[in-house]
């Protein structure tokens, strides 16, 4: 059971389609125990809650995880971190520092959206806050000047943006409010096997890449979300490069010792302050001998290996070290606690240890939008 709320969830010639109905196909199929695509009913929320509380064997998607409602559901995910932001036309200047900033400007919600009882909650004054029936009519009211801006789920504003204007690009996201998990909320009267099951495959979905080095979980973001870019980015250009600067130099000074240091997660590899700022190494062919934030990627080689696009990128990497020493390469990746895929850049230098051999260092940043 499950609601539109697109791209998370929604009918399309009369099929269950998204994020949550592909990635529950995709659990199933690797619990070896497909599902059938009668078997999703898209459904008002009210009614669909209320029958998965109530029926056995049904299961309500997505669902953020209350503490009230902890009890009365079954649990398995999360689906994906969903958030409301600020839509604002883009190429507006004006910015929204604090929620009190917010009641400077009229804000859009959709009416019974859980936007609006948001919006309360930090502050909005509620006649600031001007509710319509649909994401069109926000978007006719912000270019009728009757709004400043609106709110909205980050993924389902994009979607209705793409399909209203035909342009993701056309709206910005300028301010964040809470984010919440969306979770599959089994009927109480499911065996727990079952969910434990279903919990395992999900993971399996969501971390484990193919063969090309990208997750179905990638691919299932990719195809409904496509590629965003993100806002005041928690790492620099200079903080890449300096990093990659002085692992490189450590490298050179005591390649046994500085390999360790960083698997062991050390500060600076991995900076304490700024869990987003960390390095990994290459060997030159391709093989992760250090990475500060995931050691289990150690000794995995990543030859031809590409990002969800296709892009070889971490070929580039190696073929612009070996020429020309140093340089930066875009491609395009998840964050793991964010909802989507984003545009990446990295920083690489070609160094030759202490023991002699050659090794490629790299930090990378997640790069704003124009």
């Amino acid at each position: 059971m499950t609601e539109n709320y697109p791209p998370f969830n929604y009918l399309e010639d009369g099929v269950a389609k998204g994020i949550s109905v592909d990635l529950l196909y995709a659990a199933y199929e690797e619990m070896k125990d497909p599902i059938r695509s009668d078997q999703i009913e898209v459904r008002l929320w009210a009614y669909a809650y209320d029958k998965a509380l109530s029926e056995k064997n049904t299961v309500i998607f997505g669902t953020i995880r209350l503490p009230e409602r902890e009890d009365d559901f079954k649990w398995a995910g999360p689906i994906i971190s969903e958030q409301k932001v600020i839509f604002a036309v883009q190429g507006e200047t004006r910015t929204i520092s604090a929620p009190e900033d917010l009641n400077n400007y009229q804000i859009g919600v959709i009416q019974g959206d859980a936007a609006y009882e948001q919006l309360l909650a930090i502050g909005v004054n509620p006649d600031n806050i001007y509710p319509t029936g649909d994401v069109e009519g926000l978007i006719l009211m912000t270019q009728e000047g009757i709004i400043d801006f609106w709110c909205y789920g980050e993924l389902a504003g994009r979607h209705f943006i793409q399909e209203i204007t035909g342009s993701t690009d056309s709206y910005k996201a300028i301010y964040t409010l809470n984010s919440h998990d969306l979770y599959y909320a089994f009927n109480k009267e499911t065996p727990d096997t079952v969910v434990d099951a279903f919990q395992a495959a999900l993971d399996t979905v969501r971390y484990a890449p193919d063969e090309t080095g990208v997750t179905e979980y990638q691919r299932i973001l990719y195809r409904y979300a496509g590629v965003s870019s993100i806002q005041d980015p928690p790492v620099t250009t200079e903080e890449v490069t300096e990093l990659v600067e002085f692992t490189a130099g450590e490298i050179e000074r005591d390649t046994p010792g500085t390999i360790t240091r960083i698997n062991a997660g050390e500060h600076p590899f991995w900076d304490s302050e700024n869990r987003a700022l960390y390095v990994f190494v290459y060997d030159t062919g391709l093989t992760i001998v250090a990475e500060a934030d995931n050691p289990l990627l150690i000794g995995v080689n990543r030859k031809g290996k590409t990002d969800i696009a296709g892009t070889p990128y971490r070929d580039q990497i190696q073929q612009i070290a070996l020429t020309d020493g140093s340089g930066w390469v875009d491609y395009i990746w998840m964050i793991p606690e964010k909802t989507g895929i984003y545009q990446k850049s990295a920083y690489f230098r070609l160094v030759e240890g202490s023991d002699g051999n050659q090794y490629i260092v790299v930090s990378g940043l997640y790069t704003p939008g124009l």
